[in-house]
């Protein structure tokens, strides 16, 4: 007597493949994107940390220095290094960070969160990517308001 499938044993394997396959997606796929939208979010919100701390606290005021993987902050006693590697912040492993217009020691603020770094500095770029594709973000930061905006969100739709 030949043994055949049914159609209820075919629907639950094809089932089952679909579940697998879905799961298994996520992990093969590009996380770029994200990756750089956590590094942003991150300094962003330790930018503005910093900016804080140095207004509460003008006679120990904040620096930002950046390394090619992440960036220091000193200054806050509680404050340290952020690296964007599994050792660091995973949720932004691989993202690499270059400067421009960034002073030598890195970034100082001044009692009212501004940069101290002179009112006709130009504005320093800190650009976030990570060598894969052409996504890239670049924060701007306003020397004399300390602002900060993003710039050149390339390769997001």
């Amino acid at each position: 007597m030949k043994r055949a499938f049914t159609l209820i044993e075919l629907i639950i394997a094809t089932i089952i493949i679909a579940i697998v396959v879905g799961l298994a997606i996520p992990m093969f796929s590009d996380q770029s994107a994200g990756r750089l939208i956590a590094a942003k979010h991150r300094l962003w919100a330790d930018i503005q940390y910093a900016q804080a701390w140095t207004i509460a606290n003008p006679s120990n005021p904040a620096k930002i220095r950046f390394l090619s993987d992440g960036y220091i902050i000193e200054g806050p006693p509680d404050a340290g290094t952020v690296r964007f590697n599994q050792n660091g912040f995973s949720e932004a492993t691989g993202v690499m960070v270059t400067v421009s217009d960034v002073p030598a020691g890195g970034i100082p603020f001044n009692h009212s969160g501004a940069l101290n770094i002179g009112l006709d500095a130009p504005e320093p770029r800190i650009h976030l990517s990570t060598g894969i594709g052409t996504e890239s973000i670049d924060l701007v930061l306003q020397p004399t308001s300390g602002q900060i905006r993003s710039e050149n969100a390339i390769g997001f739709p």
